[in-house]
């Protein structure tokens, strides 16, 4: 019967930019010394500096990444496993707005201005408006998540 599999989620601090050289390095390390114990290694695309690896305990985490080039160091305590999920899975929102709907740009340079939805790219997840406290017909494209529906 096999063993049921325990494990804990791990940082290791790097340098930034080298997340994913760091990462190659630690998975040859993994398969040059039969090492079963880590489970998954995982660099978060918008986080700059960490790579974190599933393993059974913090000990198989230090004997792997110790001497590796670019590892600054590890750190303290678990990541938690719904921090992970947050990094690895994609939320895909439907876009809740239409042509013609009023919004109000929340960041950016036209932070605070009221627009009229021209039309909505989902593949980019942007949305051409065109601004209506402009004394002259002008069109921009912003993403998505700087706009919000205008209160009525």
């Amino acid at each position: 019967m096999e063993k049921p599999r325990f494990s804990n989620y791990y940082a290791v601090r790097v340098t930034g930019g080298q997340e994913i050289n760091v990462a190659l390095m630690i998975e040859e390390r993994i398969k040059t010394n039969n090492i079963k114990e880590v489970y998954s290694i995982i660099v978060p695309p918008n986080v700059k500096g960490y790579v974190i690896l599933e393993a059974s305990g913090p000990h198989i985490v230090k004997l792997i990444a110790t001497g590796i080039r670019h590892v600054r160091g590890f750190t303290h305590g678990l990541v938690q496993r719904e921090d992970i999920v947050k990094f690895v899975s994609k939320i895909t929102v439907a876009p809740a707005y239409k042509a013609g709907d009023l919004v109000e740009v929340t960041s950016g340079p036209f932070r605070g201005m009221q627009a009229q939805v021209v039309r909505i790219d989902s593949a980019k997840n942007e949305v051409v408006l065109n601004i209506l406290e402009s004394s002259f017909p002008l069109q921009v494209t912003v993403p998505i998540d700087q706009v919000k529906p205008v209160k009525k």
